[in-house]
């Protein structure tokens, strides 16, 4: 009785769900965050649904397994306009947006119910390195250090600190593909002395985005610049609520997806900007850090090239944007602190262009080059930027990485949309 209790209790909590993002866009995020029957955790331990969104590349299928068997028993995978894995039996699948939430719910009260079977593991139940027998006690140790005890090597201290010299244990491991501090796709094999990174080398870049279809029509045929302004307010706003997510201001970064997800030319940022003065996170001695010289800063282009002083915008070439009066913002320091500050200016800058264009119906003017929330887009969309990671982040403690890459937008921007309202 009292088991069928529990189950009952568990079967109508809130629905914990890892992402785990393929090649995507980003209108599902905020179905997802603002449901209020569904927790997106940090962590697959702490899951009891996988959700995986759009394709995932067959070079990261490996790192997505890894992922999947970190769930506890009982757990299930919900694919979302993806292929499963070939190695699963039954998979569930989804194909329409409106019906992923309650197929979530449905298969976690399954779950907790007993009428669902759990998800199969696809790894072995083995150690990453052997260890039984070997070393001197048989756990695989050498001696007082190193050695892999129980199939864990130790850490060593392999060289001097980079701030001041001291000689302290060094850790190597490697992070991501699907680390949800990480743009998705990004795996890093990474050396830590105590907080500070000592190494950063990016194996693999982010995967791909899709923006909103509004900025693939712009290189077609003349679109609204109204639609268009808002399509890149939109998109701030959600890089946005995940740089709040991650410096642990929920409530915040909530209110910014909110805002995203209801935006229109009668959208105003003044309460959200209150809010994040209040929080103090401009205050952070982690926004002070970060900066980008000139050839980092237009190798990104957009908004991080602009808060570094670069006034690059290709909307002055497009003479419907002139007619605006639309000069760049810009600002100058090229820290974490300008790219978030210029993320504001350039959503207010958007919405204030929003409300000009839209009594008159007014289109770009420009087909051949078009202004994207994360660069130009002229010959080719925005190229992979990870690789700037490499030399950004040594030297800088835990915090100060995460903060710094959260307020980068390094991703390439895919040639093709795919399949809209994802």
């Amino acid at each position: 009785m009292a088991v069928s209790w529990l189950r009952q209790l568990a079967a109508r909590s809130c629905v914990p769900v890892y992402p785990v993002w393929g090649e995507h866009d980003e209108a599902l995020l905020a179905t997802l965050v603002l449901s209020t029957q569904i927790e997106l955790v940090d962590s697959p331990r702490h899951a009891s649904v996988l959700l995986v969104v759009g394709e995932i590349p067959a070079t990261l299928r490996d790192g997505l397994k890894h992922v999947h068997d970190q769930l506890p028993s009982p757990f299930a995978v919900v694919w979302f306009r993806g292929a499963p894995l070939i190695a699963l039996n039954a998979p569930i699948h989804v194909d329409e947006a409106d019906r992923l939430v309650d197929t979530l719910i449905r298969t976690h009260r399954e779950l907790m119910l007993g009428q669902r079977d759990s998800a199969s593991r696809l790894l072995p139940d083995e150690p990453p390195n052997p260890w039984e027998g070997l070393g001197d006690d048989g756990h695989g140790g050498e001696g007082m250090m190193g050695g892999t005890p129980y199939g864990r090597p130790m850490a060593m201290n392999m060289q001097d600190d980079l701030r001041d010299g001291l000689t302290l244990d060094s850790l190597t491991f490697r992070l991501g593909p699907f680390y949800p501090a990480l743009p998705s796709g990004l795996c890093a094999e990474i050396t830590l002395q105590g907080d500070v990174i000592q190494s950063w080398e990016t194996r693999h870049g982010a995967l791909p985005q899709r923006l909103a279809p509004v900025f693939y029509a712009a290189r077609e045929r003349p679109v609204p610049i109204a639609e268009l302004e808002l399509a890149r307010a939109r998109y701030h706003l959600v890089q946005l609520y995940r740089g709040l997510h991650l410096a642990g201001l929920e409530r915040i970064a909530r209110h910014a997806l909110s805002l995203a997800r209801q935006l229109s030319t009668a959208s105003r940022l003044d309460g959200l900007r209150r809010q994040l003065v209040r929080s103090g996170i401009f205050h952070l001695a982690a926004m002070d850090g970060g900066q980008l010289d000139t050839e980092m800063a237009a190798r990104l282009g957009g908004p991080a090239a602009r808060a570094a002083g670069l006034d690059a915008d290709l909307r002055m070439d497009d003479a419907s944007y002139q007619r605006l009066g639309f000069r760049p913002q810009c600002r100058t320091d090229g820290t974490v602190r300008a790219r978030w500050e210029q993320r504001l200016a350039e959503i207010d800058q958007s919405l204030q262009l929003a409300r000009q264009a839209e009594p008159d119906g007014l289109h770009t003017a420009n087909t051949e080059a078009v202004e994207t929330p994360r660069g130009p887009w002229s010959a080719k969309p925005p190229q992979d930027a990870s690789a700037l990671l490499d030399q950004l982040l040594p030297g800088l403690e835990w915090d100060e990485a995460m903060t710094l890459i959260a307020s980068l937008d390094s991703r390439e921007v895919a040639e093709t949309s795919g399949r809209a309202n994802i």
